[in-house]
Order: C-alpha cells, then structure tokens, then sequence
C-alpha cells in the first residue's frame, strides 16, 4: 500500500523524482493528471507521484490545486508527503508550500532542501547554486514563464507566503544529523513553519533527512527528489524492485528546438542510422484543429518504421522550419502558450497515428520535453507512467499505464537535459530493456 505521495509542479520533474524512488526499490506510479488520482490501486505500488501540471499557473490557482490534490491523497490514506520542486526552483514555490501545508493536519513542518548533487544543484548560504553560478543567472533566470529573480531561497519563497521561515547553514548541515536536529527544534520553537537547508553532497542529505527523523514533529520534503528519496528510505527499508521485460523498435519524437537537441539526434543518427523525420511546424500555427498533413507524415513514419530499428519524428530538425513564438502568436493575435499547444498536440496527433497501424514492433519510446509528454500521453490515451529506473539525471525509465500502448517502455527527458550521446545513451537503454 502507497504511503507516501509526491506532488509535483510538471511531468518531467514527477518522473525525476519517481524514479529515485524506483531506484530505492519503491514500486513507483506518476499519474499523467491530477485529476485522476482517484482511479489507481494504491495497495499496488509503494508511493504515488502525482503530476498537478502547476508551475505555469498564477499563485492563487497552484495554492489551491496542490491543497487539492493533498487533501484527495489523505482520504486515500496516504500518510507522508513531498512537494517536489524545480531543481533550479521555478515556478510557484511559496504558494505551492503554503498549499500542501494547509492541506495536512498538525501544524505540519515544510523542510526545504533544494539540492541535487548529480546535476550540479547546491545550497550555501541559503543560495542556490547550479555548477557553482547563482541560480537566477542560469538560463532558470530567463525563463519566459517563470523566471527565477533572486538565488536566495528565502526571497524567492517569501514573494508567494508570508509564512515564517528557520534557515539551517552549512556550518550546522556539516555537523551532522544532531546537530541538525537540536538547530531545527530551536528554529521551529521560534515559530518556523519553513525550514530552509544549506547541503552541497548527498551524505549531507542523509544527515538532514536523518536530523529531521528525529524531530518527532508532522513534516513534508520540499526538493526536486534527493531529499525525497533518503527520507523514504529512512522510513520505508525492504522494498523489492520491479522489472520487465519486451521486445520491438524504438520511436523517437522530439518536439524541441534547441541546439542541443539538434546536436543530439543527428548524433544518434550518425551512430545507430536512425531514421527521424523532420516536421515543419509551421502546419500547426493556425489552429488546434487536426491537419490534412499529419495523415500523410504519420503513413510515412509507419513506413520507415518497418524497415529501421530506430525511427521518428522532430520539430524544426531543418533550421528553416523555426519560428519566432512571439512573433507568430501576436500575429494571430494569440498567446505563446497557444502556438506552443498546437505545436506539441500536432506532433503528438502524428504520433498516434504513426502507431496506430500495428504496435507489436514496438519495444520503447523517447519523449524530448515535459509539454510533448503530456501531449503524448493524452493522445494516446495514456494515464499514468510506472516508473523503474533512471537512465541519467533528470532522465526517467517506466512503463505506460493505459491506453493502447499499456506496457510500452518510455523514457522522458527534458529539452536542455544530457550532452551530445545523451539520445543514444537512452535508445540503447530502450533497445536492452
């Protein structure tokens, strides 16, 4: 039976944080909905990740879907709890915390460690460092939706909650979990409701999660998974992990851009000649209605597919199919998330339909960005993604729950997530699997 639930702002990061737990041996499921909470066994699995599609929302609106959401995984029985955050701390932190907090009984601590060793994330000095520079001046800080203005935790969270807060420096973190415990008790009997936690490493998690252990008081990680993972160990030990095993091909579909991307694929093409097709976005602009032209892209890919082991489909693959988002909304006198919805919901229509045909071949598929999943799995009638392990950070491995393609592997990653064989490190994963 789930026991512990883990909220979180958007798919990509509800599978970054699953996944961690897999790797603890926790049978994990992320629902692809928040609203459909209601419809999984949790006797099942061991924890339950739940997408609630929140970062892009305005304060009010995230505040009151993760109390939501909480309060729906209480009544199912769930007892321990996680707000997994962006591991360069975008989007509605403040107003997210706030939400789950007021969900949970007992005056319900908030302990924030906003760290992730693998990739590079620390906290010193109550600031966020992602490989050593300021938070706020990585690309999280231009971030067109939310953008991170201040690397200070403390600012970031207190523009959303007034809540008060405790901080713990490094100097404490260092001692270990004693101390840990005696400084957090001290901050808490001042009247802290949040907890902010300077760590650098993953044994400094395990000294916080330990030194919280030991409170002996209600509280809820807020962390982008690692905090989360060395908490539920500590509570949860002797879990067996599950696996599977298929056979078939490997779809790819990449909906984003960037650079790296591109780099990326026409790596993969050079090493294991995969077959992806280059999709002019421009098709999708006008409307959110289907296109004649996805009918005839999806019968090609088909036709590809029975002949290549690797095969798929891309946006703006050929630099003469990218568009200026902004321009193209106000053009149309749309919203960017507009031209970005139709974009992705086109691609995922053509991959529908590109499987529909026959889907025994088919062994795993790759997703490039949290919005193009989603997507996906919408199309494709898909409700949750078990999750089974991590190929890299930030990379997730699972199975879909539902739909046509129930059973299938998947792996997930975000568009400016890996290096150069990152693709080919993830194909190669589906294709051993």
């Amino acid at each position: 039976m789930a026991e512990w639930a883990v909220i979180a702002d958007d798919l990509t990061g509800a599978n970054t944080a699953g996944v961690l737990l897999t790797n603890s041996y926790f049978r994990t499921l992320t629902t692809i909905e928040h609203r459909t909470i209601e419809k999984f066994p949790l006797q099942d699995y061991d924890a339950i990740v739940v997408n609630a599609s929140s970062r892009t929302l305005d304060a009010a609106e995230a505040y009151e879907r993760i109390r939501e959401c909480t309060g729906q995984l209480l009544q199912r029985g769930i007892t321990r709890f996680s707000k997994r955050i962006d591991s360069t701390i975008r989007g509605n932190l403040g107003a997210e915390i706030e939400g789950m907090m007021d969900a949970l009984p007992d005056n319900a601590i908030a302990c924030v460690v906003a760290v992730y060793p693998a990739s590079g994330r620390m906290v010193v000095g109550g600031y966020q460092l992602v490989n050593g520079v300021p938070v706020h001046k990585t690309p999280a800080g231009n971030d067109p939706v939310k953008p991170v203005h201040s690397s200070a935790l403390s600012e970031e969270i207190s523009t959303q909650t007034a809540l008060p807060q405790g901080f713990i420096p490094l100097s404490v973190t260092l001692q270990g979990s004693e101390a840990i415990t005696a400084a957090a008790r001290r901050q808490i009997e001042q009247g802290a409701r949040i907890l902010l936690f300077d760590a650098i490493t993953f044994a400094d998690i395990g000294a916080i999660a330990e030194g919280i252990n030991r409170l002996q008081v209600p509280w809820f990680a807020v962390d982008p998974g690692p905090f989360t993972q060395k908490a539920c160990e500590l509570a949860y030990l002797g879990k067996q992990r599950v696996t599977r095993k298929k056979a078939g091909k490997v779809f790819i579909v990449a909906a984003s851009a960037s650079d790296l991307t591109r780099s990326q694929l026409a790596y993969l093409q050079n090493e294991c000649q995969a077959h992806i097709i280059d999709v002019d976005i421009r098709h999708f602009l006008d409307s959110d209605e289907e296109q004649p032209v996805e009918e005839v892209i999806a019968r090609e890919i088909w036709e590809i597919s029975q002949c290549n082991d690797v095969f798929g489909l891309r946006a703006a693959g050929n630099k003469e199919f990218l568009i200026d988002i902004k321009a193209e909304a106000h053009k149309r006198g749309v919203t960017q998330d507009d031209i970005a919805r139709r974009i992705t919901y086109g691609l995922a229509r053509i991959a529908r339909k590109a499987l529909q045909p026959g889907m025994n071949y088919l062994k795993g598929i790759y997703l490039t960005g949290g919005d193009m999943t989603v997507a996906f799995c919408r199309e494709s009638q898909v409700e949750a993604i078990e999750l089974i392990d991590e190929v890299q950070p930030h990379i997730s491995f699972g199975t879909l729950v539902g739909g046509p393609l129930h059973g299938i592997a998947l792996i997930t990653k975000g568009g400016l997530i890996g290096e150069t064989n990152t693709v080919m490190v993830c194909t190669k994963y589906l294709l051993n699997y």
